[in-house]
C-alpha cells in the first residue's frame, strides 16, 4: 500500500502487509538470528525466466506468491520443505539500493518486481 506524506519531503513510503512481515520473520529465523527491517521481499534462486535475449529474476511482495511459482517450476516430485529452503527474504529498500549503486550486468538489473497476486509469466508478458 502507497500514502501520500507531506512530511519530511517523503513523496510516498511503502507500508508493508503485516502478514508478509510475519512471513519474514518466519523465514529469517529459519535461516538463522537476526531481525527484520523494512518491506520485505520474498525471491528465489530456483526461478530465473528468459524471454528473448533477456533474464530476469522475480522478485514477489507476498512469500504466497513465491510458493506457488515454486510449486509450479520446482517438479512434482520435490517435496514442499524443498521448496521453502529456496526461498531467500529481504527488504525491498536493500534491493533498491543495491540495484542503485551495482555496475552494469552485475546480475542487479535483471529484477523484476512483481506485484502481489501475479505470476512471473503474467507479468512478464505485460512488459
Amino acid at each position: 500500500q502507497v500514502y501520500m506524506l507531506k512530511v519530511e519531503g517523503i513523496a510516498f513510503r511503502f507500508l508493508p502487509d503485516p502478514v508478509q512481515v510475519k512471513n519474514a520473520l518466519e523465514l529469517k529465523a529459519s535461516v538463522g538470528p537476526g531481525g527484520f527491517d523494512g518491506v520485505p521481499v520474498f525471491q528465489s534462486d530456483l526461478l530465473v525466466v528468459k524471454k528473448e535475449d533477456r533474464r530476469y529474476c522475480p522478485i514477489y511482495f507476498q512469500k504466497e506468491d513465491l510458493e506457488k511459482a515454486l510449486s509450479t517450476a520446482v517438479s512434482s516430485r520435490s517435496r514442499v520443505s524443498t521448496i521453502s529452503s529456496h526461498m531467500a527474504v529481504g527488504s525491498l529498500e536493500d534491493v533498491l539500493k543495491k540495484m542503485a549503486i551495482s555496475e552494469e550486468n552485475s546480475g542487479w538489473d535483471d529484477l523484476i518486481f512483481i506485484p502481489p497476486g501475479k505470476s512471473h509469466s503474467q507479468h512478464i508478458q505485460e512488459i
